[in-house]
């Protein structure tokens, strides 16, 4: 749906007299034609993302606001005005016939609107993509013999200058790993263990999705727009069998709409974007459970709304130096009642009903300059002030203010080798959930909001070494240090709950490896290495106990190899990935969580491609079921006053997943 006359960074960068230097890899910007990816028959530019040397997709966060939550792609040199769109899908339904080439840029460039990010990837499509239909149909196999379709029709069409998309999809998508069957060991303190069978349920979360897109020329430039529609359902829980039984049930149903409108032109060295963005939703939670000692009911409803608007100049005083500055404005609210019935009487919540409001207004300037043919130099300056108000069970309006500054340093000594070191302070956007009760009643039980909660403020330093070698070759260094203030953890709230709370200080660390090397060098033609690799700790004081812990829910590792190889005679890719064991653990009033994976996780696919517009994919998930684990230290009242009550060691031992899809294009 992207015009070929779009005037993004791309045609800033070739009126800036920069496109050019997109082929020099030894000043941070490599192009990948169309040509570089033909060995592995690529559907969507999704498809081709996963093939670029040294490059991992970050999808961005999920966040309040359009500037914090970017991730690193950008087509045809804009990042996609949509946040509830996410860039998977925006990826996906970009067919690989459509796109010219792929230009990554790292360290920054001038004209480069990085999004915060030290490396991005410009999907830049073809000026005569021409129409094309796209049909999908897939089914997955699941638990019990279950099979679960889905399916999903695209059109991509063209009438001049005027470009548009439409898609309707039913959705089927893997929720959650762990279901299977197992056992629970409950021992209570002194007393004898209990063994039970357990059995966990709901993989699959169904909806419905439809997006259009329309692109045209207005007032000299380009006015780019897209509408998306989405629905999602999830329902999963547990049960145990034994000793009485008991079963624990949970619901999710999310109904969210967004509208995004982006317009921007190039006007000599001057380069003019605007955007406006609207997102509505509205999510019901239902929590339930049955025991030989009673049973609960907890539901919680909430409608969210955000509005956004962006505006953003451009100057190009050089091809090496480049200003910008601007101003973005938000609005967004939550409105959430939740109740919780405990054996039919109604139990008063901390903040169950409550209404939250944000009026938040950034301002920002930045520069780039590339001072020699090896270095690049980004810094700028964000300000960004807002108020918080209240209502409902808790009234108050809060007030913010906040700088954020950012030094982004890049050195090529070479035209395989570059070298980056990143400064930046980084606010975190609270989850408006956070201030609404909550519960999980098969774990920690019922938890209260908290109304008084701030942003975390985190000092990151960032350095990364990048090296590419062997034509397709790259492997990328990372290690990040954070010093954060004002952490969002679990922190007692009294009346024996906690909620999402504010810890003053914490510090986190973490060493990632990543890319894709080559295999053809052990006899395995078109073969790929990729591992996915990181290790990460942190410390904080725990707001029950005072003695240090790590970050609740930090995974501490993630070991994670892929091979991939193209078979031409076959017109297939194969793959294998393996990953290894990990953990996670939370620490709440009252309770200890831990979640483990044992043995590697792994899958294996094959993509058949026997004509350019058709494609065949068969994937098995969970090969050699690996065990879940959940642990749970549970203490009659707060961990550091009460004693320890029981301990619940549950392990699950999941099932195998079977995956189908067929994919033509007319």
């Amino acid at each position: 749906m992207f015009s070929p006359k779009t005037l993004g960074f791309c045609g800033f960068l070739a009126m800036a007299g920069l496109a050019p230097a997109l082929a020099q890899p030894n000043q941070g910007l490599s192009s990948y034609p169309a040509s570089f990816f033909a060995d592995s028959r690529p559907n969507t530019a999704y498809d081709m993302v996963s093939r670029l040397p040294g490059f991992t997709l970050d999808t961005g966060q999920t966040a309040r606001g359009f500037a914090g939550t970017a991730g690193n792609i950008l087509v045809n040199g804009s990042r996609p005005t949509a946040k509830t769109d996410d860039v998977n899908s925006i990826l996906s339904r970009i067919p690989a016939a459509s796109v010219e080439r792929i230009d990554v840029i790292r360290g920054g460039a001038p004209g480069i609107d990085m999004q915060g990010q030290s490396v991005v990837a410009n999907i830049v499509v073809k000026a005569d993509a021409g129409a094309q239909t796209i049909l999908t149909a897939g089914t997955n196999w699941i638990e019990d013999g279950e099979w679960v379709p889905s399916a999903g029709i695209e059109y991509h069409g063209q009438s001049g200058d005027l470009r548009y998309e439409a898609s309707l999809a039913r959705t089927a998508n893997n929720w959650d790993d762990s279901p299977g069957y197992g056992r629970r060991i409950l021992t209570p303190a002194g007393g004898v263990p209990q063994i039970d069978v357990a059995k966990s349920y709901g993989i699959m979360q169904l909806g419905w999705s439809a997006h259009g897109g329309l692109i045209a020329p207005l007032l000299g430039g380009e006015w780019n727009n897209n509408l998306t529609l989405q629905t999602n359902d999830v329902s999963y829980g547990i049960a145990y069998f034994g000793y009485g039984g008991s079963r624990f049930d949970s619901t999710i149903r999310k109904r969210n709409g967004e509208f995004g409108s982006h317009w921007q032109k190039t006007m000599g060295d001057f380069n003019l974007e605007t955007l406006v963005l609207q997102r509505l939703g509205k999510e019901a939670d239902s929590n339930t459970s049955l025991q030989t000692s009673g049973n609960a009911i907890f539901r919680k409803n909430s409608s969210t709304g955000e509005s956004i608007g962006r505006l953003t100049l451009r100057y190009a005083a050089s091809p090496e130096l480049n200003f910008e500055a601007g101003g973005e404005g938000a609005y967004n609210f939550l409105n959430g009642r939740s109740s919780f019935l405990s054996n039919g009487t109604a139990v008063k919540l901390p903040n169950a009903n409550v209404s939250v409001d944000e009026k938040r207004a950034e301002g920002f300037v930045q520069g780039t300059w590339k001072f020699a043919p090896q270095w690049s130099l980004e810094g700028g300056m964000r300000f960004e002030i807002s108020q918080i108000g209240e209502t409902g069970d808790t009234v108050k309006t809060r007030n913010f203010f906040y700088v954020k500054p950012r030094l982004l340093l890049a050195w090529a000594p070479d035209e395989d080798t570059q070298l980056r070191l990143r400064v930046e302070k980084k606010l975190g956007q609270l989850n408006f959930n956070d201030f609404v009760a909550s519960s999980g009643l098969s774990s920690f039980g019922v938890a209260a909001g908290n109304a008084d909660l701030r942003p975390d403020q985190r000092w990151q330093i960032e350095a990364s070494a990048e090296r590419h070698f062997w034509g397709k070759g790259a492997l990328v260094l990372t290690l990040l240090h954070e010093d954060i203030t004002d952490l969002v953890d679990y922190i007692p709230v009294g009346g024996g709950l906690d909620a999402p709370g504010n810890v003053p200080h914490a510090i986190s660390d973490r060493v990632s490896l990543g890319g894709i090397v080559p295999l053809d060098f052990l006899g395995l033609h078109n073969g790929l290495l990729k591992p996915t690799i990181y290790w990460e700790n942190s410390s904080l004081a725990d707001p029950v106990t005072g003695m240090t812990r790590r970050i609740s829910n930090q995974r501490d590792r993630r070991l994670f190899v892929e091979i991939d190889q193209d078979i031409d005679k076959w017109d297939s890719t194969w793959a294998f990935g393996m990953g290894a064991s990990m953990s996670n653990t939370s620490w709440r009033i009252s309770q200890i969580n831990l979640i483990a994976i044992h043995n590697p996780y792994d899958y294996a696919s094959w993509t058949w491609h026997p004509k350019p517009d058709l494609s065949l994919k068969f994937e098995v998930d969970n090969i050699v079921p690996y065990r879940f684990g959940n642990e749970q230290i549970n203490y009659a009242g707060p961990r550091n006053l009460d004693r320890l009550a029981s301990i619940q060691d549950v392990a699950i031992r999941t099932r195998p997943r079977v995956f189908v899809q067929l994919r033509k294009t007319f």
